[in-house]
């Protein structure tokens, strides 16, 4: 029998062209090479420099797999996608763009460079995870106390997914949801941006020039106490975002 990886890129073509019709999660099986692709991958995906409450993620297990195919979600970022690509031509300065978590954690996924789509992980708790394979992503749900804005937030950084996948001291398991994401023309945030609810201006002062479409933080941006430790992705358009796959984990 074919791997996960396998069957999916053949499954590709048919999501493309929006005529897939399966349930909305499927559950994997466990001996599916896919379980330890994604727990390799999660390691890799926390920098060997971090220690801390981020080394739990290097002694991660994957307890269980979810392949999200939603078709009307699909036909969202579909339609976004080609949205991002129109509103790109002829910009200038747009920073590329690339994530750290290995693009074989969804190898049938055909991303485009050129408008910055890039494979992230979002941290949430088991709960809220059959909302997002309904839904999708909601801004709207959003914090209000969010540090760069009401948005949704990803990483391509596992230790940082860690702190909002319900995995405490407390609790050893919890729930990252793989996505695809669409950053378009990011705006590098230089400090906290609690107060926006939607994209910054590319230029403040020419609003001719349209919005950016979503906002990249690096590591070392000043906050109000110590500087930013993690990189983080955040858009205001949950139609930039497809959920792929929900990761059931535990780590020590």
């Amino acid at each position: 029998m074919a791997d996960h990886g396998a069957q999916m890129k053949s499954q590709e073509p048919w999501r493309m062209n929006r005529q897939l019709e399966t349930k909305i999660c499927t559950e994997l099986n466990h001996w599916d090479a896919a379980f330890d692709i994604i727990r390799q991958a999660l390691v890799e995906a926390c920098p060997q420099d971090h220690f801390g409450n981020c080394n739990r993620m290097r002694h991660v297990s994957i307890t269980g797999l979810q392949q999200i195919c939603n078709t009307t979600i699909w036909k969202a970022y579909e339609f976004k996608r080609d949205q991002v690509r129109k509103d790109l031509e002829g910009r200038e300065g747009v920073l590329s763009v690339v994530s750290n978590l290995p693009s074989r954690v969804c190898s049938w996924a055909h991303l485009d460079a050129k408008i910055n789509e890039i494979l992230v992980i979002h941290g949430t708790t088991e709960d809220k995870t059959k909302e997002i394979a309904n839904f999708g992503f909601d801004g709207r749900l959003a914090s209000e106390r969010g540090l760069y804005g009401q948005g949704v937030y990803f990483t391509d950084q596992s230790c940082k997914s860690l702190q909002y996948s319900g995995a405490d001291r407390y609790h050893d398991s919890g729930c990252f949801i793989i996505a695809r994401l669409i950053l378009g023309h990011p705006h590098l945030a230089t400090g906290p941006m609690k107060q926006i609810k939607v994209e910054p201006l590319v230029d403040k002062d020419n609003p001719s020039l349209g919005r950016c479409h979503s906002v990249i933080v690096k590591p070392g941006t000043p906050t109000f106490g110590a500087p930013q430790v993690h990189r983080e992705a955040v858009i205001f358009d949950g139609t930039q975002a497809y959920p792929e796959m929900i990761v059931h984990f535990r780590c020590s």
